[in-house]
């Protein structure tokens, strides 16, 4: 331990370090991995089991996942031919995002390379898991087990700027039941079979994890609608939609690949006038002013700072270039990507926004983004809330790269760049639209 006493003290939290990397060195195994690990990796292992939790626990339980860490490509994908039950796809879930933690704290690709590779992985997993659960199903005219619907990724994962413990948004589209030629009810009662073994399988828990929370809220009626509807049924329901949300959450929708990709292009086209707006009219003003104005009440009932959906926090700048998103994108198609970063690049280029500020939105997003995936690295819970105590705290800014000589020092340089990137979400909330 003599040998690592300087790497110690540089951690987020050098005395939980200090107790978990002992332990750790007390296991026989572990300790010829670390034996093996590459000079430098270090700094970064340890970092890591400072500041996460659940990703230390993971190490106890299976010291081998550390060589996982320092092989020739830390992205180099698994081969999912081997993967043939739940527990083996959370082992490669797990060691993934193991994978994934280490290049994140070790700086090595820009963030929003993380982003897209934890939600890779999330598309892989949700692949897999679809595929497990279509054992033993039979749909109408089908010889195998192909899934015979298609699955929207929405929210951030439609996005490809998954969070280290997000829920996974997702929309189901049937074909039209008429196709089956009197084996609707065949067809439909599959569907939801499937869908239902594959929610079980996702979500179920062990001891190592469990694979991804599925949430179904996004789709019509909510969680009191129907798992599924036919891409008629769906086209129907948002014509008739008043609902201003609905518009922002097919924004972000993306077919996956693991089901019919041709219906699910089928029904972007139909749904293409409801997202994106010819002209804003009195009607539409309305809506965009009343979500502002809901956003800013919640905000006044929250008591601890929400990175999320606190005042200058990720929603705000989110909020403004969709916005700017839904209006333009009619003219303009090249706006019609899921990726928030992507659209802000193409309205700079438009020249809907400055260069100068396009860059600083920019930045404050990812550095709100990074500060959001620490709060959520260490325990893999879905929080958004920047802890008020002052070690918590102390921790996740020094896990940040604002580490200095006292606790004080390191927040006071912490809530500097907080307050600097705050200002800009505040900017671009405030210009928006009027609030009542």
């Amino acid at each position: 331990m003599s040998d690592y006493t300087s790497l110690l003290q540089q951690s987020p939290d050098p005395e939980t370090a200090t107790i978990r990397l002992d332990q750790l060195m007390q296991d026989a195994s572990a300790r010829r991995y670390f034996a093996k690990m590459p000079p430098g990796s270090m700094p970064t292992f340890i970092h890591l089991i400072s500041i996460s939790n659940f990703l230390f626990r993971y190490f106890r339980r299976h010291p081998d996942a550390i060589a996982s860490l320092y092989g020739p490509d830390a992205f180099e994908r698994e081969n999912y031919e081997v993967v043939s039950d739940s527990a083996t796809l959370k082992t490669f879930k797990y060691r993934e995002l193991l994978k994934i933690t280490w290049m994140d704290l070790a700086e090595k690709f820009s963030y929003p390379v993380i982003l897209d590779r934890l939600s890779h992985l999330a598309d892989n997993v949700i692949i897999k898991a679809m595929q497990l659960a279509a054992a033993g199903q039979h749909y109408p005219g089908s010889e195998n087990s192909e899934v015979p619907f298609c699955i929207f990724a929405m929210g951030k994962l439609g996005a490809n700027e998954l969070n280290y413990s997000s829920d996974v948004d997702l929309i189901f589209v049937a074909r039209n039941y008429s196709e089956y030629n009197g084996r609707e009810q065949d067809y439909q009662g599959g569907v939801i079979d499937h869908i239902r073994k594959f929610n079980a399988l996702m979500q179920e828990v062990s001891e190592d994890g469990f694979l991804y929370r599925v949430d179904l809220k996004l789709r019509p009626w909510g969680r009191s609608g129907p798992l599924i509807l036919s891409i008629d049924e769906t086209e129907h329901y948002y014509e008739a939609s008043t609902e201003a949300w609905e518009r922002f959450a097919w924004l972000r929708a993306r077919i996956l690949s693991c089901g019919d990709r041709k219906l699910g292009e089928d029904l972007l086209g139909r749904l293409g006038p409801f997202v994106y707006l010819r002209s804003l009219g009195s009607d539409d003003l309305e809506r965009f002013i009343k979500i502002k104005n809901d956003m800013a009440r919640q905000r006044r009932r929250n008591e601890n700072w929400n990175v999320k959906l606190g005042e200058g926090g990720i929603r705000d700048i989110e909020f403004f270039i969709q916005i700017l998103q839904i209006v333009n994108a009619h003219t303009h198609p090249v706006l019609k990507s899921t990726n928030t970063l992507v659209v802000l690049e193409n309205l700079v280029n438009l020249g809907f926004v400055s260069r100068v500020d396009g860059k600083e939105i920019n930045d404050s997003y990812l550095f709100l983004r990074r500060l959001e995936n620490r709060l959520q690295m260490v325990d893999e819970q879905q929080t958004h809330q920047l802890p008020d105590d002052i070690l918590q705290r102390s921790k996740i800014a020094s896990s940040l790269g604002f580490g200095s000589r006292s606790d004080e020092q390191t927040l006071e340089r912490f809530d500097r760049q907080l307050e600097k990137h705050c200002q800009v979400a505040k900017s671009c909330f405030k210009r928006i639209l009027p609030k009542e």
